[in-house]
């Protein structure tokens, strides 16, 4: 095994340590919409079906709602992303039924009165432990989804070698971008459908990247790429943003023949269309909620039309609830470590898009700069996707950039190791890997730890 292999074994390792810790250390239901989405697994487990339409609406403000918070209120959401916890409550449910919770406990009725009470529901006054009796179902559930994030990682490391034909150390670097972002592992760390979500979409831009790359397996990837495209389609709404990927990587692995796109094409949309026409010919309650998704859930709010609230998405979006925000969004660490990390980022990215324009005209690095392609188009296309979702919901969460995390972690690092002399790049790595790590530890620690464990 070599020393980036060995690297990357420890980077995954060290990200499922901390991500059980995050399991652990964050008490029941309190990270976001847990409940609903714990009762959409525990409804799909039952029926291995999707779930039904609530009949519960949101009558108060949402924090002081008990009746819609703990409900299913993310009825509507396709069913595969909530699949691998549906198998795993179904096995618990049988070899240790009173593992797993059966009621949500009551709101506290200090949220959101009182900002130091960061618990959104009752819990007994309990240590670590034991306030998971009766629960330690749903910690197992937090645990083995979190091993999702793992292909994330894995496809950041690959997609980064892809891009440094010196075997430098840019996969390695965005292996440990990913991993060690606090706000991606504690999300992994919880019962949701975001977590296969992304690991489905990270596979996405890796074998839209191979593409570009791999003329004899070309037809192979653009055939995985459309399962991966229909699997993504029927495991969360939000992953519709990234179907144009398969086109575009289409249209660059053989810009100048066009010919070959018909294939290409058929090759990509025709697993996505039949995997995506299957499952919502095989259940009416994903018809249902389909009509519901874009008859409501998506329905243009008038009064959202403003610049006022678009100004306001920005900040929150791409920093605050990307980088490090726990909780129902209620605990959070210094902004100084979100800022300084995003504040490298853009930098990085910046760096990357001068760069790219100076490459463009190479010809030798003509599949690199396609690939770069690929990735800008797909970090604009998840932004867009995000802001117009906000024009029907409020809700500027950095988790639902997520399925675009390959090429948040790799534009940042592609310029800067193209200016990087060759022997400063294992020392660059260790010290942007190791700041992420820090900060990680620093957000568990000294942020989400004190504030539920006093």
């Amino acid at each position: 095994m070599n020393l980036h292999k060995i690297i990357l074994v420890l980077i995954a390792v060290m990200y499922c340590a901390l991500s059980v810790m995050y399991a652990i250390l964050t008490p029941p239901w309190e990270s976001p919409d847990e409940p609903a989405h714990y009762l959409y697994v525990s409804q799909l487990a039952t029926r291995w079906r999707p779930p039904q339409k609530s009949t519960i609406q949101q009558t108060n403000r949402f924090s002081k709602d008990q009746a819609f918070i703990s409900s299913n209120y993310e009825w509507y959401q396709p069913a595969l992303g909530y699949l691998p916890a549906a198998v795993v409550y179904k096995v618990l449910e049988i070899i240790a039924p009173d593992s797993l919770p059966k009621q949500i406990p009551s709101l506290s009725s200090l949220i959101p009165t009182i900002p130091s009470k960061y618990n959104i529901f009752i819990h007994p006054d309990r240590g670590i432990l034991h306030v998971w009796d009766g629960a330690w179902g749903l910690l197992i559930i937090r645990i083995l989804s979190s091993l999702l994030g793992l292909p994330v990682i894995f496809a950041a490391y690959k997609l980064g070698n892809l891009l440094d034909k010196e075997n430098g150390f840019l996969g390695i670097v965005a292996a440990g971008w990913v991993a060690f972002l606090p706000q991606f592992t504690f999300i992994n760390a919880s019962v949701r459908s975001d977590t296969l979500t992304n690991a489905i979409a990270a596979l996405v831009f890796l074998a839209a990247a191979l593409m570009q790359t791999s003329g004899e397996q070309r037809d192979r990837n653009a055939l995985l790429m459309g399962v991966l495209l229909g699997l993504g389609l029927i495991s969360k709404n939000t992953f519709v943003y990234m179907v144009p990927i398969g086109l575009i990587a289409v249209i660059l692995s053989e810009p100048r023949a066009p010919r070959t796109w018909l294939r290409l094409a058929l090759l990509v949309l025709s697993p996505a269309l039949i995997l995506w026409g299957v499952y919502y010919l095989a259940f009416d309650e994903a018809r249902i909620a389909f009509a519901y998704t874009l008859t409501t859930a998506l329905k243009i709010n008038p009064d959202l039309l403003t610049w006022r609230h678009l100004q306001e998405i920005p900040k929150p979006l791409l920093i605050d609830l990307f980088y490090a925000r726990f909780g129902w969004a209620n605990v959070a660490p210094p902004a100084i470590w979100s800022n300084l990390a995003f504040g490298f980022w853009g930098v990085g990215s910046c760096i990357t898009l001068i760069q790219s324009v100076r490459f463009f005209r190479r010809p030798e690095l003509g599949r690199q700069m396609k690939i770069i392609a690929l990735l800008f188009v797909g970090m604009l296309l998840a932004f867009i996707g995000v802001v117009r979702f906000n024009l029907s919901v409020v809700q500027p969460q950095g988790r639902l950039l997520f399925p675009a995390l390959l090429p948040w972690a790799i534009l940042v690092f592609w310029g800067v190791w193209q200016i990087l002399p060759k022997c400063s790049e294992k020392i660059v790595a260790i010290l942007i890997v190791s700041f992420m790590l820090l900060f990680n530890i620093y957000a568990l620690c000294f942020v989400l730890a004190p504030a539920y464990w006093r």
